[in-house]
């Protein structure tokens, strides 16, 4: 296994166990700003596809209280939220462009 005690009980002479603590259900975002994100990206000439994240974002807890999605741009490996994680700074920006254009589809929406 490639958690971190996985990898210090294959080390050593030790071992090591998990147990669950938390767990809650996978959420579904609003398919309006879903769909209105897709459409934004499209506008914009930006690739899009819909993710699941098993990532506990603060969107998880405000999805069932008001329409909620995400935006995710790539990493390098995948790798986020951590030390490592590597964005190249143009899929930042159209990041940045698309959150930009779905506000402003939003606020024309009224």
């Amino acid at each position: 296994d490639g958690s971190a005690a996985g990898v210090a009980a294959a080390a050593g002479p030790c071992s090591a166990s998990t147990r669950e603590t938390f767990t809650r259900a996978p959420c579904r975002f609003d398919d309006r700003l879903v769909a209105l994100l897709d459409a934004a990206a499209g506008q914009l000439g930006l690739p899009s596809a819909r993710l699941p994240s098993g990532a506990f974002h603060d969107a998880v807890f405000l999805a069932g209280h008001c329409p909620t999605a995400m935006i995710f741009v790539p990493c390098a490996k995948g790798i986020s939220h951590n030390p490592a994680e590597d964005a190249r700074p143009e899929d930042l920006a159209a990041g940045t462009r698309l959150l930009t254009a779905a506000l402003v589809a939003l606020a024309d929406a009224g």
